[in-house]
This record gives C-alpha cells, structure tokens and sequence, in this order.
C-alpha cells in the first residue's frame, strides 16, 4: 500500500507541474493584454482601469519583466491621477527601478515622462516638471527617446512654464508641440498643442490669433464626431466673438454648443454655455434689470455660501478653544492638588525628621552619596549621549539626524537640482601591490582627510568612499548649499590638493596617487537606507551619469556634463574645453567639458 501511495502522489505531481506551468502562462498572456490595452488608452472607465492595471502590476511582479512593471506603474498612476488620488500616484514613481527607465524601450520612456509630467503638474511642481522635461528632450536627442513623439510632454512643459509667468516660452513649447505632432500626423495632439496656443494667444489679448486657432480646433473636432472638447470649442469661440465684439456670431457659437451639450447629456457644457450666452445677451441688451438682479443674486448667494462656512470654520476653531481652556483648567487643578499632596508629605517628613534626628543625619549622609553616584552617573550618561550625537551627525546630515530623532526615522526626499561629485584614483590596484596593506590605508586616508576639509569648507554633503573612489554631492539636504559652482570650485581644489600631494612624494621618492574627477547636475532622490547601521544614501539617474563621467575623464583634470556646463558656462574665471560626443559605458555619446581656472 505505501509504495502504491508514493507512485500516485509522483503522478500527481507530474500532472500538476505542466497546469502550474499553463496557469502562469495564461496569468503572463492576461497581464500583457491588459498592458497593451491601457497603453492604447482603450479603457475610458479609469477606476476600472487603475483595478486592472493594479492586478496586471502584481503578475508582472513576478515574471520579472522590469520594463513592463515600470510601464504598468507608470499607467496605473495616470488613472489614480485622473481618480483625484495624485499623492498614491505620485508615490508610484518613488520607486528605485525608475532610475534604470532608460534601460527600456522608447514607448515605456515616453509614458513615463508623460504621466510623471501630469502627476507633477497636478501637484503644482511646475519647476520639477521643467526639469523632468529637458531630461527626456535629452534621450530624444541622442537617445533612446530620438524620433519619438513627445508633444505631449512638451505640452506639459508648457503647461508648468505658463503657470510659472513664462508665456513667451510656454508658446514657443506649444508650437513646438504643434509641429512635433503634424510631423507624426497625430491629430490628437494637434488639437491639444493648438488649445494651449489659443489659450496663451487669450491670455495676451491675441483675440484673432485665438479666433483663428479655435476655428482650426474645431475643424478637427469636428471630423471625429462628438466630444466634450467639441462643446467647449464653440463655447470658447463664442466667448472669443464677444469680447472682438461680433454680438452676433457670439450667440451662434453659443447657440450651437447648448445644443450640441443638450442633445449628448453634458449637463456641465450646457450650463456653461448657457452663462456664457447669458453675458453676450446682457452685453447687446445692457439696459436688462432682471439679468442685473439675478447677477446680484448670484454673488449674493456665494457670498452666503462662503460666509457659511467661514462661520463653520470658526465655530470649529472655538469649540476647540474651549475644549482647550477646559483641559488647561484640569490640568492646573490637578497640579494645585499634586502641590498640596506634595506639601501634606513634607509636613509629615519633617514631623518624622524631628523626632528623629541621628536617623535623619544618617539618612543624609546617605542621601548625599546617593546624590553624588546620581550626579556621577548623569554626567557619564550625558558624555556617552554626547559621543553618540556626534557620532551621529559624523555618519548623517546635520537636518537628517534631527528629523531621525524626532520622528524614528528620516523621509525620503527628491532633489530638483543636485551636483554629484564623483571622484577616483588611477592605478590604485598597482599601488595596492606595492604596498602594504597599512601603507595603502595610510595613503587613501590622508588624501580623503583633505577632501573632507574640502567639502566641510564648500558646504558640501560628502555621501560614501568606496574603496578608492569617493561620492559628494552639492545642493542637499539644504538645496542652498553646495550650488553647481560651488561644487566644481570644490572640484578643482581637490585636483590641487592631488598635484601638490603628488610633487611632495615625488620628491621624497614615494609612491603616488593620479585622480579622475567627474561632476554631473540633475534631480535625485535621497534618504537613509536601512534599519541598522544608518547610511545617507542618493539614488537616480543622475548619480549613474556623474560616475559616467569620472570613468570618461582624464587624471589630473575635471570633467563635467552638459546640464552642470550650461549652469557655470557664463562664470567669470573658469576656462571650458569642449570635448565633444564622448561614448559613455551604458549611455551612449555624451557631451563633455573640461574645466579649470583661468591663469
């Protein structure tokens, strides 16, 4: 019987290994086209959407596929972005893999940019969104992103820029979205890069210009049938012919747009195409009581509206006053009563101490060496406390270590603009083979005590050594100190430091070390990584590309990248030499700078 038992269960198991196999197959195919499906933005229902996205990111977890998973996160924070949920979408892109997204292929990349773009701009981080778009200009250039259609990002671009008061270049961006997108023969994009021209066009009181690009919008539109965007075209060229002053065509345009929002159910186009032929009736008519009263009536109402709940708010803050003041009163009863306990057992102590005077005397000198260890103890205490502080803030940033106090651990935290330092020793495995393992240690650690001193006096955050590479970085955790200037400054001392420690040993016929140095500026995100033995940690692309360019540099110089070159080019007292497109492991031709001091 038992040998008969072991052979069933060995068939079981073979006929169960290839179903687990088809089951994970059949999991893998339904993810991928769940994933093909949300890319084409076949789904209208968003909260459908950001369900299926979300199941389809758990088994795409666990074939591994890496692209696809950031694909899938990049589209499931789209929808909780449109869902109202923007903080959950925005903690969707937080994660490390992002940082290898130039890795994957041009459609991966380019829903990247687009959907951390429209997080970002409903958020509010329109200097974030500025960053994050000339970063994906850059792959477009020369990298992966090259001859890929990214009007889209380049309307968000636009978007962030005009929201910063920048409306020259916001129209410059939005033209130039408009162009990218004819050339792809997208029609889509077309209409939304020409909306945003003739919204910047109203903006500036280009009324005609306005007029125009509408017109073309709604030829457009018009060849795909019916859309809300529809509604608000002949809503907006409604409104564009009132203020040029053609009461006339006004109304028609408005006219139009009720009809067209009445006859599909969108209530909301209605309503405001109703208003807005309301204000173009008042503006022919403008003798009109009963429009002014119910315009009165109107602001009446807001105001009551606000009024309530100013009044609620307030009403709010006072039962929490109240609530305040009654737990205040508790609190100091309870203290006058602990007062009086405290003056009830002194009374009895001293009727004791009285009655009992060798007992207290005795009892005295005990408690003054009691008080003595107390004391003795605290102040060792206090000395260890000091030493681990300080040993604390020796291992993490000074506002870190704070924050990690406070609250148990640190957050972590992006960088619009850092400067990553990257530095390193050539020769340094010949070197090791010809000293000692003490003489070696001896060396390295004499010439990182300098570079320390160096970034101490620049403000700069010195982040790991790695053996005999070192890793600082300027413009974190406090973004004013260690500015891209500061940093190369920084840079070029320690490239002096390097020269004189090399002339010194020369001359006393030792062994020496040769630096490369490599700088790079962009976002990244740092923080503290770990539960025990704390390291302040940075991470992102960024970081990847400063090491780029110490390995593509050269001994004794220091090189820099473009974003860190467009930053310092205009500095007065530094020299640049460019060095072209130089081929940088794992990213491709890069363009390149030497710089130094001017003689």
């Amino acid at each position: 019987m038992h040998s008969t038992a072991r052979a069933g269960l060995l068939v079981l198991l073979v006929l169960h290994a290839p179903f687990t196999r088809a089951q994970a197959n059949a999991e893998q195919a339904w993810a991928d086209s769940v994933l093909t499906e949300l890319a084409e933005h076949k789904q209208d229902d968003a909260r459908r959407a950001a369900d299926l996205a979300r199941r389809a990111a758990h088994l795409l977890e666990r074939a591994g596929d890496s692209c696809k998973v950031l694909h899938i996160r990049s589209l499931l924070a789209n929808y909780l972005d449109r869902l109202g949920a923007v903080d959950s979408a925005a903690a969707l892109f937080l994660d490390d893999r992002f940082a290898r997204i130039a890795t994957c292929p041009a459609r991966v990349q380019k829903d990247y940019y687009r959907f951390l773009t429209n997080v970002q701009l409903s958020l509010g981080e329109f200097g974030r969104v500025d960053s994050v778009c000339k970063l994906a200009y850059d792959q477009a250039v020369s990298g992966p992103l090259l001859g890929t259609d990214l009007s889209e990002v380049r309307c968000n671009h636009g978007i962030a820029v005009a929201s910063m008061g920048r409306l020259e270049d916001a129209m410059e961006l939005f033209r130039g979205a408009y162009e990218e997108a004819l050339r792809h023969e997208s029609n889509e994009n077309v209409i939304q890069a020409l909306l945003n021209i003739a919204t910047i066009h109203a903006m500036t009181g280009e009324l005609q210009a306005a007029r125009g690009n509408y017109e073309e919008v709604l030829l457009l539109l018009r060849k795909g049938g019916f859309t809300d965007r529809l509604v608000s075209c002949y809503q907006n060229l409604g409104s564009i012919h009132k203020d040029l002053g053609n009461l006339d065509k006004a109304i028609a345009y408005q006219d139009s747009a009720i009809a067209l929002a009445r006859s599909s159910g969108f209530m909301q186009g209605e309503a405001d195409a109703t208003k807005g032929l309301a204000y173009v009736l008042r503006a022919r008519s403008t003798r009109n009581e009963a429009f002014d009263k119910l315009e009165r009536y109107l602001k009446l109402y807001e105001e009551i509206l606000n009024s309530d709940r100013i009044k609620a708010v307030t009403e709010m803050r006072e039962k929490y006053e109240t609530e305040k003041k009654e737990r205040d009163n508790q609190e100091l009863r309870a203290a006058n009563l602990e007062a009086a306990l405290r003056q009830e057992r002194l009374r009895r102590t001293r009727n004791i101490y009285l009655s009992s005077g060798l007992f207290v005397l005795v009892g005295a000198v005990g408690l003054w060496s009691r008080l003595r260890y107390v004391h003795r103890s605290r102040t060792a205490i206090q000395k260890e406390k000091d030493i681990s502080e300080g040993l604390l803030h020796n291992i993490l940033p000074e506002e870190v270590a704070a924050e990690l106090k406070q609250k148990g651990y640190a957050d972590v935290k992006e960088f619009e603009v850092a400067t990553i330092l990257f530095s390193d020793f050539k020769g340094f495995t010949s070197m090791s083979e010809k000293l000692t393992a003490a003489e070696l240690v001896a060396e390295i650690d004499h010439c990182f005590k300098g570079f320390d001193a160096i970034m101490e006096e620049y403000r700069i955050e010195k982040i790991k050594t790695i053996g005999d590479a070192y890793m600082a970085a300027g413009g974190l955790p406090v973004p004013a100190h260690g500015q891209p200037l500061d940093v190369v400054r920084a840079a070029l001392d320690m490239q002096d430091f390097m020269t004189d420690y090399k002339g010194r040993r020369q001359a006393e016929g030792r062994l020496f070390f040769e630096m490369r140095l490599g700088l790079h500026t962009g976002p990244v995100i740092a923080g503290i990584v770990g539960v025990k033995k704390f390291a302040y940690d940075i991470w992102g692309d960024t970081v990847n590309t400063a090491s780029r360019m110490e390995s593509s540099g050269a001994t004794g110089r220091v090189n820099i990248s473009r974003s860190t070159y467009e930053l310092i080019k205009d500095e007065p007292g530094l020299i640049f030499t460019a060095r072209g497109l130089i081929d940088a492991k794992g990213k491709g031709e890069m363009e390149m700078w030497f710089v130094e001091r001017a003689a």
